[in-house]
């Protein structure tokens, strides 16, 4: 569910920012920053729409949030096995 409401724990949320030009929503990672005192929105680059990452004061993001994001656990069964690439795949 969307809320107004700016996080107050840190963890992965959904970050709307209506207004935007493209107005998708995008997954940001909410910190404290014990040295400054702030929350902080980390924003990771992407592709679509291309950005690069970006650190942002939450109190300053105009945005409708949903989350805190349960981060899938690697501790149970896998349903994809992990693959380990050749020396000659991981240099490419």
């Amino acid at each position: 569910m969307w809320t107004q409401q700016k996080p107050k724990t840190p963890g992965w949320y959904w970050m709307l920012s209506p207004g935007k030009e493209v107005n998708l929503p995008t997954i940001v990672q909410i910190v404290f920053d014990g040295e400054t005192g702030r929350w902080l929105a980390l924003i990771p680059a992407s592709h679509y729409p291309k950005t690069s990452g970006k650190e942002l004061d939450l109190q300053q993001v105009d945005a409708v949030w949903a989350g805190p994001l349960e981060v899938p656990s690697v501790l149970d069964k896998p349903t994809v096995e992990m693959v380990s690439l050749g020396a000659e795949e991981q240099s490419k």
